[in-house]
Parts: structure tokens; sequence; C-alpha cells
């Protein structure tokens, strides 16, 4: 891959027209308690490579979950504790410099096991960081976006009468997420232990949130995350109806609802409208063990289609021998799977249409975050230590070549794309 950069450079110091070089950041966190910045250069339409430019260990010693504000240049990190008795939370500043570098601004120990966090933007520039803690709890901390400061406003400690059908892993509440919904009021939590989707209405004058009433899914089917999509506000119009559509770690489910709100902000509710496996109608018996992890609508509509829903499925090899994107590395990778859901068009939207499996370039793809644009999918493989770059066509959505990869950066939990004019938070 090096060999081509060099060769590309030789020629235009030979005259030839010079070739574009465009360089993207993204941010790694990793059970090993570090935050990675990696540099992805793509040089003109041949090659891209993935490079560290920098580390940090003030997340240590399980950085479990990154929150990027790219407008206010703030990263927010969370310790899950795996091995001490707390979690942490720490806020940096990423420096203007060539290395991405992250500055502490705070650090503070929270509850265990934090593993998802969200972020509400209030009026007049205030924001409020709700973290679910996988240890049955939810804490909410007051944000400055100017110096990423922030003070902690509530605490709620989640429990349940029983445990649910899955004993081993539903003998107490989980929350697995925290979400904003699309009208910005309420706060959207799935509880894996639970079976629940709990709901928080968010003053916001006050930034204090309150619970609604908390909505059951299947029995068994342990929620874990969950996003909403509404067709008239990603057309620019703010109206229109709301879907929410919810992957089940314990179930290898995807769930679609239809989305209704109670007056007097008195919470939502969820009429479900479809549900499918994970992997499609498939009887592969590699899929009895699988885990799937996370859920993303893809940025902009798929020209023919609709829009596509991606989710990632772990502990089912179902790829074998993909040839590796280092030409000067010989070994073949086994794979897991990222699937692919259309949402039709036409008003027929409450279809979840499987597309197909693709390789997620390696073991456990806990986390996955797409570009901007949507043309480029990067992928964290837990159990190989690494991160993969995956194209995706945004015609058609399908995910083709591992164009991409860096290795060596232990359990990877997390990655974020600090990406000019990338608007929002994520």
């Amino acid at each position: 891959m090096l060999s081509k950069i060099f060769t590309l450079s030789a020629l235009a110091l030979l005259g030839a027209a010079p070739v574009p070089i465009t360089s993207t950041r993204l941010y790694v966190s990793s059970y090993a308690g570090t935050i990675t910045t990696l540099d992805l250069t793509k040089v003109g339409n041949v090659s891209y490579q993935l490079a560290r430019l920098d580390t940090s260990t003030g997340c240590s010693p399980n950085a479990s979950w990154l929150q990027i504000d790219v407008k206010h240049r703030n990263l927010f990190c969370l310790d899950e504790g795996l091995t001490v008795g707390n979690g942490t939370l720490t806020s940096f500043k990423i420096k203007d410099d060539k290395k991405g570098s992250l500055s502490t601004v705070k650090h503070t120990v929270i509850p265990n096991a934090p593993v998802n966090s969200a972020i509400f933007n209030g009026p007049n520039g205030s924001q409020l960081l709700a973290v679910a803690h996988y240890a049955w709890a939810l804490t909410t901390w007051k944000v400055d976006p100017t110096t990423a400061s922030y003070s902690h406003l509530q605490s709620f400690n989640f429990t349940q009468p029983k445990p649910g059908p899955n004993a081993a892993r539903q003998a107490a509440p989980h929350p697995h997420q925290a979400l904003v919904d699309p009208t910005n009021k309420y706060l959207v939590i799935p509880d894996l232990g639970s079976d629940l989707i709990r709901i928080f209405y968010i003053d916001p004058q006050t930034l204090q949130v309150s619970p609604r009433p908390s909505i059951n899914v299947t029995p068994g089917s342990g929620p874990r995350h969950g996003v909403f999509y509404s067709p008239g506000r990603r057309s620019g119009t703010n109206r229109g109806e709301i879907d929410f559509y919810l992957v089940s770690e314990l179930s290898s489910t995807l769930a679609g609802y239809k989305v209704f709100y109670l007056p007097n902000n008195g919470g939502m509710g969820l009429t479900p409208f479809g549900s499918v496996h994970t992997w499609g109608s498939s009887n592969n018996p590699i899929f009895s063990g699988n885990a799937p992890a996370e859920i993303l609508l893809a940025p902009g509509a798929i020209a023919k289609q609709g829009v596509q829903l991606l989710v990632s499925n772990r502990n089912a090899t179902l790829f074998k021998d993909i040839e590796n994107p280092d030409p000067k590395n010989g070994t073949h990778i086994d794979s897991d799977t990222i699937a692919s859901f259309n949402i039709p068009k036409n008003g027929r939207r409450f279809v979840l249409k499987f597309k197909g499996l693709s390789p997620a370039g390696g073991s456990f793809p806990r986390h996955f975050s797409l570009n901007r644009n949507g043309s480029l999918v990067a992928v964290g493989l837990q159990n190989s230590g690494r991160v993969v770059v995956l194209e995706r066509c945004v015609e058609t959505g399908v995910i083709g070549d591992l164009v991409a990869d860096f290795e060596g950066l232990g359990q990877v939990t997390n990655i974020v794309w600090d990406e000019p004019g990338r608007k929002g938070i994520r």
C-alpha cells in the first residue's frame, strides 16, 4: 500500500497531474484502556491507509464508549471498570494539532459499568449527557460545551421483581443504550436485563429527567440498541410519523415499531409491525450462538430501494478466508457479519426487507460507524483487536471491499469519525 503512495508521489514530481490526498481522523476506544487516534488517508482513487497518530490512556482501565461533539471539539469517554469496582467519565478537548491530540478536562469516578451515552441539546446551548450503566443505572450530567466540563445532575438505580426468562443474562436490569428521540423530548433506554424500553421526559429548561411508563418488549429478547427513523424529518419537513427499530441481543432479532406519543408530555408508546432475525432467514447452524450488537441508519437515501439499516452480528463466523487488505500480509481472515435491511419507499416502510450479509472484516464487530456520506464503514472488531474500513456504495447500499485496517488495538469497543463539517453529535 505504501509503495503505491510513493509511486504516485514520484509521478507528481516528474510532472504528472497532482494526486489528491484526503485525510480523516477516527478515535477508537479499547478495553486495553486506550483511545487511539487513527488517520485514514485516501490517495486519489487508488488506495487507503490507516495510521496511528496518537494514543491516550486517560480513559483507563477499560474504555467502553466514545461520544464526540465535533462542533465544540469535545470527546467524552466512558470507562466500564471491568477490572475495578467503579466506572469513570472523562471529558477531553480535541486539540487543533496534526495529531488530533486529546487534552483531559475532567475525570470523575461514576457508578460501575457505563456502556453507552447520549447528548441532549437544550435551549441556549445547554447540554445534558445521559449515561447508561449495564450495572442497572442511569446517570445524567450537565455539560458546558465550551469547556467540556460537566457536573452531576441525577442518578436512577433500577430494580426488577425477578429474573427474566434468560436467567443467566437477565438476573437484574441491564440498561445498554441511551438515545434521544426525534422530538427532542424523551430519553430512551433499552434494558437488556428487564426486557423494557425505559422512557424519561427531559425538561428542556432544568435538564432534569423524570420517568414515564416503560414499554414492554418480547420476554427474553434482551433489547440492546435501537434507532429512530422519520421520513418527514429526514426530508426536512419536520413532519410525519416516527418509527423505531430495535436490535435484541438474546433473541437475535430486529423489530420495527410505530411510535406514538401520549398527551401532556406523558410519555411514548410503540406499536410493533414486524420482526426478523438479524441474519435473515438462513438455517445455518453457525447462527445458533449469534449475538447482534450495533444498529445504524445509513446516511442518505438509497436511490432505488429506500433507506437502509445496518446491524452487526457477533459470534457467527460465516465468512472464511477473506483476503487481507495488507498486500504484505498473506494471512487470510475469518469474519462475522454485517446485515443489511432496506426500509422500502412508496409508503411501504412497515416492511423489513433483508438484503444480505457482508463480511465485517474479523471477529466480534461490537461497534461500527459510518462516515458522513455513508460511503465508508469503520468496524471495531473486539476479538480481533483491529479496526477495518469497508467501502459502501451509497446508491445501492452494497458493502464492498475491505480497503484499510489497523491491528494491535486490544479489544476494540467503539469508533467515532472526526470529520470537518460533520453535523451533530455521535
